[in-house]
């Protein structure tokens, strides 16, 4: 269909804004990662900041990994990260779907918590989660971390609870009609047709797992994660001057979540393709 000089007007504003918006997006992690292989003196040289550098400092990357621990504290936040995400998108499938799907006394009572739990602020319920941490002995413990990630309630149970509402019950009963289990249903049926809802929901969480600063720092001070370290870091580049050294940390925490996407890119995209096909 031929457009109309407004719809072309229009979609050219859109399109230079969406433009604008994702080289503002792009800019800073490529100007960061350009300084990040400069020595102090190039970087702090006015005349140099935009340039690119005389002499490729890779040093900087292997100084920054064995000098400030940076190489630990990836691990760790790759453990946290993973076991966290797998856990937490698990734990909200099952509990969306059994609520979603079956009959029985407690399932608006649980369907009410969800929603209640996700209006109550963090810090307001912070002295309650310092306690009990301490009780269990888990302070200091990285065990911690996919147990408080991996609640079957809030936003992901919310997201999936409105997936499978959405799956016919017809493909289940036929499956119980030749002899498929409870278990043969959900992971056989249900969870193949909701994977766009899966991976969108194991990206927003392990994104947001990846970068949680307050957990780490409030529950495992002294065995940091990348997002506790860096801020550290940030304090010490203070006095020190070696803000290459900086970049090159941040460029460092931030690949992981950008290998992710190129990566899984044409799945994401046709899992969202998929999902907006749905029904």
């Amino acid at each position: 269909m031929k457009q109309s000089f407004t719809e072309k007007v229009i979609l050219g504003i859109v399109f230079v804004i969406f433009t604008a918006y994702a080289i503002s997006l792009v800019f800073p992690f490529a100007w960061a990662l350009i300084n990040s292989f400069k020595t102090s003196v190039e970087f702090f040289n006015i005349d140099n900041v935009w340039k690119i550098p005389s002499k490729w400092m890779v040093s900087n990357y292997v100084n920054v990994l064995s000098e400030y621990e940076i190489g630990k504290m990836f691990l760790r936040s790759i453990y946290v990260t993973v076991a966290g995400t797998g856990l937490a998108v698990m734990m909200s499938a099952t509990t969306a779907y059994v609520v979603s799907k079956y009959e029985f006394k407690l399932r608006n009572l649980i369907y009410i918590t969800a929603v209640t739990v996700m209006v109550i602020p963090t810090v307001g319920s912070l002295s309650a989660t310092f306690k009990l941490v301490n009780n269990l002995g888990l302070y200091n413990n990285l065990w911690l971390f996919p147990i408080i990630y991996a609640g079957g309630f809030g936003f992901g149970f919310l997201l999936l609870y409105a997936y499978f509402k959405g799956i016919s019950w017809t493909y289940a009963e036929a499956a119980f009609v030749d002899g498929a289990t409870d278990f043969d249903v959900f992971f056989k049926i249900m969870i193949p047709q909701a994977k766009p809802a899966l991976v969108a929901l194991g990206i927003i969480q392990g994104i947001n797992v990846w970068n949680d600063f307050f957990a780490p720092f409030m529950f495992i001070p002294e065995k940091k994660t990348l997002a506790v370290g860096l801020q550290d870091l940030v304090n010490i580049m203070q006095y020190r001057a070696e803000w290459p050294k900086m970049f090159a940390a941040m460029i460092i925490s931030a690949l992981p979540i950008i290998i992710v996407f190129v990566i899984f890119q044409k799945t994401i995209m046709e899992n969202t393709v998929a999902g907006g096909l749905k029904g």
